[in-house]
């Protein structure tokens, strides 16, 4: 949106970025005396931090992303450079990992990226409001939306927007120059400098389509103030649909970019983790064959992403007949809601019981992960009896792709009521980033040694 020749400096801002990250290997090259190889590390660094700023959007416009937004960014993509190419230098050759180097890195370049990028925008802003670099903007319309607009630009002069005045079919009470009816539109930008036109009308309105063909004729910038209706959907687009063209309102939409990286994490630590983790998995089969009656493997429909039907499997943790036991234990549930936990559930072999609080019962839902039925991070996938009980609201866990472990998972389980619980998935759809899916991931590990809210 109105970003004009700002997208020009994206590319200059990502090679000064990778100068400041040479820069500041070189410093710590100099003072670790690292040998050469490591520049393994800076390649790597600098292609995770290509991918990554992308997908944060780091070099967006700085008229539209205030500085608290902007050093957050570059503190996420250093973080997440850091282990990512932690990751890849490991299997590479784990005797290239040097902590005390990596921090340093990371360190260093995080202080001169954030002071140039900080200093930069200072400059910018200083510039804009010394009247330098401004956009010219004519409204088109003036109504509500219009004033909005107004209002917007005259409490932010560090945006660099100008507006020369207004279009309408007559006068109004705004506190800018009145142009004409919509017929002088040509008029005007033949005769005012007009970087981007505003339309704050309805297009419906007559003379607006008229406007929009002219526009589009003289190649004009042209930006169309949206309904209230559709705002309050937090981010829409315009798709086109086989030649008709909609609006596609979707109230918690993923990066693209995001979505990619977080399925190709899924599949590769999943296989890797199959991999390692596969002697020990056969240990529990043999644990669980030689204790108990029944398949190793517990197989159960569970609730996917908009209520697709899939099969979970889990290490078998309860006698054979657990379902059918289940009815007679019902008044003994501990749970809210449509939930059915029972702390002590008697159904619950000794070897179950202890794959339980160990989380070890999980484990075949890496499978799962490969399948694409789940997600290493997502909400935790429902049985379809409990779907069946749930409010409108509380269906809304299940637009997104369930996983292995989420936010419940790591704030005590058993011990968070259902409507807490619903609350933390919720807040998950809404604040999802695949840096959270790290920082969930990060934290399940000692969620599951304390073994808090398990049974």
């Amino acid at each position: 949106m109105l970003r004009g020749r700002d997208e020009i400096f994206e590319p200059i801002s990502l090679l000064l970025d990778f100068f400041l990250i040479g820069i500041s290997f070189y410093i710590v090259v100099n003072s670790k005396y690292i040998p050469v190889h490591f520049f393994l590390i800076f390649f790597s660094y600098i292609l995770f931090w290509t991918l990554i700023s992308n997908v944060l959007k780091l070099y967006e416009s700085r008229r539209f992303m205030s500085l608290g937004q902007e050093t957050y960014k570059i503190t996420i993509t250093h973080f997440s450079c850091l282990l990512l190419s932690f990751f890849l230098i490991l299997l590479v050759d784990p005797k290239l990992v040097s902590y005390s180097f990596m921090l340093a890195f990371m360190a260093v370049g995080w202080g001169l990226t954030a002071s140039v990028h900080t200093s930069i925008r200072f400059v910018l802003q200083q510039l804009r409001r010394l009247g330098y670099n401004t956009k010219y903007s004519l409204i088109i319309g003036n109504g509500n939306s219009a004033r909005i607009y107004l209002e917007k630009v005259k409490k932010n002069p560090q945006l660099g927007y100008k507006v020369i005045g207004y279009l309408a079919p007559e006068k109004s009470d705004l506190e800018i120059p009145y142009l004409g009816s919509y017929a002088q539109l040509e008029s005007v930008l033949n005769n005012h400098i007009v970087d981007a036109t505003i339309v704050t009308a309805s297009v419906t309105e007559e003379g607006v389509e008229e406007i929009l063909d002219l526009l589009k004729m003289m190649g004009k910038k042209l930006v169309i103030m949206v309904d209230p209706a559709i705002a309050k959907v937090d981010n829409y687009q315009v798709v086109n649909f086989g030649g008709l063209s909609m609006i596609d309102l979707d109230s918690h939409p993923r990066n693209p970019w995001q979505e990619i990286a977080k399925q190709l994490f899924d599949f590769g630590l999943a296989s890797v983790a199959l991999i390692l983790l596969s002697p020990l998995m056969l240990g529990i089969a043999l644990a669980i064959k030689l204790t108990s009656k029944g398949p190793v493997i517990f197989a159960q429909k569970r609730v996917g992403l908009n209520g697709r039907i899939f099969t979970m499997y889990k290490f078998r943790t309860m006698v054979e007949n657990a379902e059918e036991l289940k009815a007679e234990l019902a008044e003994l549930n501990e749970m809210s809601g449509p939930v059915f936990k029972i702390r002590n559930d008697p159904r619950v072999t000794k070897v179950g019981r202890f794959l339980r609080r160990t989380s070890l019962d999980e484990l075949p839902q890496l499978w799962n992960v490969l399948k694409k039925d789940i997600s290493l991070v997502g909400p935790r996938p429902p049985l379809p009896s409990e779907v069946n009980m749930y409010d409108p609201r509380h269906r809304k866990r299940l637009t997104v792709k369930p996983g292995i472990t989420c936010i419940w998972q790591v704030s005590g389980r058993n011990e968070v009521g259902f409507e807490q619980w619903m609350d933390m998935d919720a807040e998950y759809i809404e604040r999802w980033s695949f840096w959270l899916d790290l920082k969930i991931l990060a934290k399940t590990v000692p969620a599951v040694l304390s073994r808090r809210g398990a049974s």
